[in-house]
């Protein structure tokens, strides 16, 4: 019996795709966004630094990373089954803890699946991936 082994390639895709997702999602959101957070767009473009897209980067990495190497230990073998794991994560451990935190900071339920829905596609989609393009040792 082959050993299915996290596929490194697929990892990284699935970390440029959690980048692409929420550039497109904020584009779309973003004046919404902008006015539940209270900020003004000179206050944003103001802010240039690049220190919140390497935690992005870093973040993704280790937690796409985190579900290839879990999909391997279930086993998730299909597009369909990698895509609704992706999505269960997501709302589980992304989503959820998004609502609570903006819940306790007072904010807008909108502002929590504004900040939120990026993270459940991005999961979603990187679980199909990762559900159908396996590496085995």
């Amino acid at each position: 019996m082959r050993k299915q082994s996290v596929n490194l390639w697929a990892v990284l895709v699935c970390v440029i795709l959690s980048q692409i997702v929420p550039a497109l999602w904020y584009a779309a959101f973003a004046d919404t966004w902008i006015t539940l957070n209270g900020f003004t767009t000179e206050q944003l473009k103001a802010e240039n630094s690049p220190v919140p897209y390497l935690a992005s980067i870093v973040s993704s990495s280790f937690s796409l990373y985190t579900m290839a190497w879990l999909f391997t230990k279930i086993p998730v073998k299909s597009i369909w089954i990698g895509f609704l794991t992706g999505l269960l994560f997501a709302v589980v451990f992304v989503l959820s803890e998004i609502i609570v935190k903006d819940m306790f900071s007072l904010r807008p339920l909108l502002l929590s699946f504004i900040d939120g829905g990026p993270r459940l596609i991005a999961y979603a989609l990187s679980g199909a991936i990762l559900g159908v393009w396996r590496k085995y040792e």
